[in-house]
């Protein structure tokens, strides 16, 4: 019997030991991974913390009945009465297929059902909130949403406001109207999309919206403008990092003290004692704290005066690994063929790309965004961020890099099943609507893209060879990964020497604008990495031939630091490189640190070496435009860049007729430092994809690489900053991680519900201006969540112990 109870031990210490271990600084949050079996189901949602719940703590100054609106219905299902307002209930299916626009014909959904009040012209202005309470019934998944639109006589370009709800639950829901349009409302709509069942879905959804009311409430949240939000102050919420600068930013007209108290938030004693600031900078005066000298591991909070008290947060190396958890919950809940429990069921394995005969299925990886579309390269984008911060937290944080390494293997897995023979992948899907999964059904989908690009195989090959080292040569995927590895480069070697450059001839693919000078930054950093991988001489001499056309197109004769160390995007140098949305601006780094790194006794050693510090020192010169906050500037235009007509239409997808003068307009609203070159601070952009996160966080990758190879503390500063930028440390004051520190707003996630750790597109700029924007109303895009800020994200954090 003894033996059997010292049996028993052995067996299970090893998981009582891990149940017992803090898992992270929140010891709610380590609770809830254990819960969840280390992320095998999706985290709760906190929405005591999400900024629109907050809005029903605000004083209400005045409010207003809407019970007596009249709604009648137009689309599939019905709408019917209640006292206090209406239902709506329609089915996911109609018995027809769903059908997009010719050029992306299952990019579709099934219908829409909606609820539609006639008003006339009623003057909202007096009011600057909506509440209504909202029950979802939803058989099966309980992912469920509205759609609200406020018509005006006046337009607007922000489209409906998703709302996301909980279901067999009634919640009540505050929508702040900012600066929406509502002199003259003329109509409401409430919308649902019908958008198919996989296996777990049942066939009905119900909404009952009753206790419709209008209120004028205090302190209204923000929306643009580079002031912090009335009464809070600007700080990153996950905590600061003990060796690197820490500061938050307030309005001194908020705060008439001179001081600040750094508390401990267990002792509540004082830890540090410090004066505000003022700071006058190009974009306006601001109280700046700075406990930059405080380096004690510990919990704090700030208190200003006897009133204001921040939340929590930590000092200490481990100040974003709640942040990584969360986030790492993201990605697993955008897992695609794969059932996330109480979002979806296996999903997708019924959408097929064809190449030559071959028949690939693409349920795998995980989906782009609120939408359920996927692209390959960017499933290898995720993968390489996954392991470049699972080999960092390996010492000191095991476990979590042990989930980040099986997350990883994932979307591995993904990039194996979708190689098609000579070099071709199936690449990418737009797609909006759930499929049963089953093959030969009515639903089953053939036109997934597929395409043979040199940029993306070298792509792949470096994220393959990368996989190898980070696993381990005795991995069960080592030996594939790396023959695919091999592989891939061999296939864009041979694809450049016939076509050259590729011509990107697909649209809807991210890699669409990419230009001659960051294809031969990909291909370099590639080859140094199958150099470090294999050894063999012919990688670091492709690495070296690409580097020479990258520098070819590097500006080194400016005569200020602005306007030296960027890159062209060719040798013509008729425009400078930018992204406006999907951004890989990190691999000019990536590649000339991997250079310096694997062949420093090369003779062109000083040439990389000279390169690499002229942009640094060009990454260093946009600071000042965008202080005291930490935020990246987008960086240096040509005045007339636009007239690069290939280059400027592929950049800004589906444009406007008149784009020319709207971006001469929008470089105005820069800094003009001489008669060819102006400083943005947010990209020109002039469609739907708008929002600056992968943005930041690719240019603080640049920064924190050049800062590791050059020994550099503002560089890594810079990168760090990108990080507190994201999770509070903005004029919004808010997080944009979901459930991560507080005022985390609810973001547009249509497909899958609202998910702890989701990230968005990120701030816009306020129409031609090159001011912050960050609009109450939900949608798409800046406030889509998309894996590519989350993959962002942590492979920047991993250049930080």
């Amino acid at each position: 019997m003894k033996g059997l109870r010292v049996l028993l031990l052995l067996v299970l210490l090893p998981w009582t030991m891990v149940q017992a271990q803090r898992l992270c600084p929140d010891t709610l949050l380590s609770r809830q991974l254990h819960a969840s079996a280390l992320l095998h189901r999706p985290l709760p949602v906190d929405r005591s913390r999400q900024l629109e719940t907050l809005t029903g703590s605000k004083r209400v100054v005045r409010e207003g009945g809407l019970s007596s609106l009249r709604w009648h219905h137009e689309g599939f299902g019905r709408v019917y009465s209640l006292p206090e307002g209406f239902g709506m209930a329609f089915p996911r299916l109609t018995g027809q297929r769903a059908q997009g626009r010719p050029d992306d014909p299952d990019y579709a959904i099934y219908g829409r059902c909606q609820a539609i009040a006639e008003l006339p012209s009623r003057d909202w202005t007096g009011y600057n909130c909506l509440m209504m309470d909202v029950r979802a019934e939803s058989e099966g998944t309980d992912v469920v949403n509205l759609n609200l639109i406020i018509d005006d006589v006046q337009t607007h370009s922000l489209g409906a406001h998703l709302i996301n709800l909980d279901n067999h639950k009634c919640r009540r829901v505050y929508f702040e109207l900012g600066d929406l349009p509502r002199k003259a409302v003329r109509r409401l709509t409430f919308y649902a999309d019908l958008k198919g069942c996989d296996a777990t879905m049942g066939d009905t959804l119900r909404y009952d919206v009753t206790g419709l009311r209008l209120l004028q409430v205090e302190r209204p949240d923000k929306e643009w403008g580079w002031e912090p939000q009335e009464g809070e102050v600007a700080y990153s919420m996950s905590g600061y990092l003990p060796d690197y600068q820490k500061t938050a930013i307030l309005r001194l007209q908020d705060f008439p003290v001179d001081s600040f108290r750094l508390m401990n938030a267990h002792s509540g004693k004082v830890a540090y004692r410090g004066r505000i600031r003022p700071q006058r900078t190009g974009i306006g005066s601001f109280g700046i704290i700075d406990f930059t000298s405080f380096r004690s591991i510990g919990d704090y909070y700030l208190q200003i005066g006897p009133s204001y008290r921040s939340p929590a947060f930590r000092i200490g190396t481990d100040a974003f690994v709640n942040a990584t958890w969360r986030l790492l919950n993201y990605v697993f809940c955008q897992r695609c063929g794969y059932a996330v429990p109480g979002i979806h069921g296996r999903c997708h394995t019924d959408l097929f790309s064809v190449f030559q005969g071959d028949t690939l299925s693409y349920g795998g990886g995980w989906h782009d965004a609120g939408d359920l579309s996927q692209q390959t390269l960017q499933t290898a984008d995720v993968v390489m961020a996954l392991l470049e911060l699972a080999v960092r937290r390996q010492k000191d944080h095991p476990i979590l890099s042990s989930r980040l390494r099986e997350e990883a293997e994932w979307g591995l897995r993904f990039l194996m099943q979708t190689r098609f023979p000579k070099g071709y992948h199936a690449s990418s899907m737009g797609l909006l609507h759930w499929t049963d999964s089953q093959k030969g059904t009515d639903d089953d989908i053939f036109s997934v893209r597929k395409q043979h690009n040199a940029f993306d195989n070298y792509l792949y090959a470096a994220c393959e060879a990368y996989a190898v080292m980070a696993l381990g040569a005795k991995h069960g995927y080592a030996d594939s990964l790396r023959k695919m590895a091999l592989a891939d480069f061999e296939f864009a070697q041979e694809k450049l020497k016939t076509d050259g450059i590729d011509d990107f001839s697909i649209p809807m693919e991210h890699t669409y604008a990419t230009s001659a000078s960051l294809f031969h930054a990909a291909r370099s950093w590639s080859a140094s990495i199958l150099y470090r991988l294999t050894g063999k001489k012919r990688y670091a001499e492709v690495a070296r031939s690409s580097a020479r056309y990258m520098l070819a197109c590097q500006e080194q004769c400016g005569n200020r630091p602005e306007i030296n160390g960027f890159f062209y995007c060719d040798t013509t140098r008729r425009a400078i490189v930018h992204a406006i949305h999907q951004s890989r601006l990190e691999l000019f780094a990536r590649a000339l640190t991997a250079l310096c790194q694997s062949q420093h006794q090369a003779p062109e050693y000083g040439r990389w070496s000279t390169a690499l510090r002229l942009y640094a020192y060009y990454l260093k010169s946009m600071v000042p435009y965008t202080a005291p906050y930490d935020m990246a500037a987008c960086g240096i235009y040509l005045h007339d860049e636009y007239k690069d007509s290939i280059g400027f239409s592929k950049l800004h997808l589906w444009a406007p007729a008149h784009a020319d003068s709207l971006f001469r307009v929008q470089l105005s609203e820069g800094v003009k430092l001489d008669n060819r070159h102006y400083v943005k601070r947010f990209p020109a952009w002039f469609s739907i994809f708008n929002g600056n996160e992968a943005i930041i966080l690719s240019l603080g990758k640049a920064a924190a690489l050049c800062g590791q190879f050059l020994g550099d503390r503002q560089l890594m500063n810079i990168g760090l900053g990108q990080l507190y930028w994201t999770v509070g440390k903005n004029p919004f004051c808010q997080s944009l991680i979901y459930g991560e520190g507080y005022r985390y707003p609810s973001m547009d996630s249509f497909s899958s519900g609202e998910l702890t750790g989701a990230i968005p597109v990120g701030i816009r700029s306020l129409g031609n201006t090159d001011l912050p924007y960050w609009p109450l109303v939900n949608n798409a895009c800046y406030k889509e969540v998309w894996m590519t800020s989350a993959a962002k994200f942590m492979s920047l954090l991993s250049e930080y112990e």
